[in-house]
């Protein structure tokens, strides 16, 4: 089946990974919240800051997926 003959599903947004690349002397910040559950990271503020959290950002999604209530409560 090529993609042009797939169904489209729907896409949902369940999570996001905010950057704001900081301007007029802010600096960057950054967070990861779960639009499935209240659960949203403290924000990092700095560049290197920001670069570190962006640099591990899926694996502290990933270990969010795995606690994250709103799943555990739809298994």
């Amino acid at each position: 089946m090529s993609t042009a003959d797939r169904p489209t599903l729907p896409r949902v947004i369940v999570a996001n990974l905010v950057v704001v690349f900081g301007e007029n002397g802010r600096p960057p910040q950054a967070h990861y919240e779960c639009h499935r559950c209240p659960y949203r990271t403290a924000t990092v503020t700095g560049r290197r800051a920001v670069a570190e959290f962006t640099a591990t950002a899926t694996e502290g999604a990933a270990a969010h997926r795995s606690a994250c209530p709103a799943l555990q409560e739809s298994q």
